[in-house]
């Protein structure tokens, strides 16, 4: 038995250990976060076009004199394991939900299906197995629309700017790829550590789960797991307590993060860490593990592979999984990327802004971050975050103009 099988074993012996919990008595730490600064959260709930029901947090823009009413909305979309909290877990001046409202934004935080906050269906209990039979790419294709859409209709506005982080750039992708009507509703987007090539991903615990795919989905049947790594206030209590910054476990609790997505130049804010584990992991299907799994083997950006000619020429009309076209993509993209990042390779980012032939992009190398730098890093407002809110501010500056935009 291969270290990397063991390691797969014991990783999914905890996820069966905690995936009993109930997340339904957690507290919506989202508004929590955002109330914390005086400023109003809204909830928006949402209906996807398969019945599942999101949850959208929403920071209304100030209201004052110095906002200008032209401003598009922004739609900001999280990784794996992630929620809408990641955008407002730094606090002021640091997280980027709170710095777009700071300069005038109408700002809304999308929750995928599955997680803390979107964990409805008009008719499936997440009880039922059925309830969990997605990957990313339904979340690409129904969660996206539908939240973009709801937030149009809400601000009768035309277009909306957009930022993903992680998996939240990948369902980005597959939309435009799947749906290219919808590049007319994004005025432009920013995707921060962009997830679709992974050939190049170095991160040492997912490339062995990815090696070992077949005996994790064996496992997986045999513990009947659907929902992986949900939040349970058994996670964050056991975040908060292994994790702060004076148990003398905190130096495991980076290490372990770091092996994952890159060690950073940047030292992890040592206050921040337990507030990131008080709302991640926030639950995740197995079937997205399992897609980029293939994503890691393939080296392809594709659809998800059934692991058989028969189901895949059913689903696809073909023995294998169809690649996205991302030539269908045709936006204005800033693409930042970190050259510590254990899992957006800079080989693979490369590539992807290569396959983006229709698209205007404009790529950054952040020096010195990780796949999570983006998000919480304290240099990230200054490197990153000002540089996606000037070019918003420019493009609705020309936009003054085009009344409904």
């Amino acid at each position: 038995m291969s270290f990397g099988l063991v390691l797969c074993i014991v990783m999914i012996c905890w996820i069966a250990l905690i995936g009993g919990q109930s997340s339904s008595s957690l507290i919506d730490s989202v508004c929590q976060a955002i109330h914390r600064q005086q400023l109003e959260c809204q909830v928006h709930r949402v209906e996807t076009a398969d019945g599942y029901r999101l949850s959208l947090h929403r920071i209304p823009a100030p209201r004052n004199d110095r906002c200008p009413q032209q401003l598009r909305p922004f739609v900001l979309m999280h990784g794996l394991l992630g929620s809408a909290a990641d955008f407002v877990a730094g606090g002021r001046g640091r997280s980027l939900a709170l710095e777009l409202h700071a300069r005038c934004f109408d700002v809304w935080l999308g929750n995928a299906r599955g997680t803390t906050h979107s964990r409805g269906h008009r008719s499936l209990p997440t009880s039922d197995a059925r309830f969990w039979q997605f990957s990313w790419h339904e979340i690409g294709i129904y969660d996206l629309p539908a939240i973009v859409d709801y937030v149009l209709a809400r601000t009768n506005r035309r277009q909306v700017h957009y930022v993903g982080h992680s998996q939240g750039t990948t369902v980005l992708l597959v939309l435009l790829s799947q749906r290219p009507e919808y590049n007319a509703r994004f005025a432009n987007a920013a995707l921060m550590a962009p997830v679709a090539f992974l050939k190049h991903l170095s991160s040492p615990p997912l490339r062995l789960l990815a090696s070992d795919s077949s005996a994790v989905t064996l496992l997986l049947n045999k513990l009947g797991l659907h929902e992986l790594l949900p939040a349970t206030a058994l996670t964050q209590v056991g975040g908060q307590f292994f994790c702060t910054a004076s148990r003398p476990t905190y130096a495991l609790c980076t290490l372990f993060t770091s092996l994952y997505v890159g060690f950073s130049d940047y030292p992890l804010d040592r206050n921040i860490l337990p507030r990131i584990l008080e709302t991640t992991p926030a639950g995740i299907s197995r079937g997205q593990l399992q897609h980029f799994g293939q994503l890691i083997n393939s080296g392809q950006f594709q659809q998800y592979d059934y692991r058989s000619p028969r189901l895949n020429a059913l689903r696809y009309g073909q023995s294998t999984p169809p690649s996205y076209q991302l030539a269908n993509v045709r936006l204005q993209l800033q693409i930042f990327h970190g050259n510590r990042d254990a899992l957006s390779s800079q080989a693979d980012v490369q590539r992807l802004v290569s396959e983006l032939r229709n698209s205007i992009t404009q790529m950054y190398q952040v020096p010195g971050y990780n796949h999570i730098d983006f998000l919480f890093a304290l240099s990230a407002p200054q490197l990153v975050y000002e540089r996606i809110i000037q070019q918003a501010w420019q493009l609705d500056a020309v936009s003054v103009a085009l009344p409904g935009t």
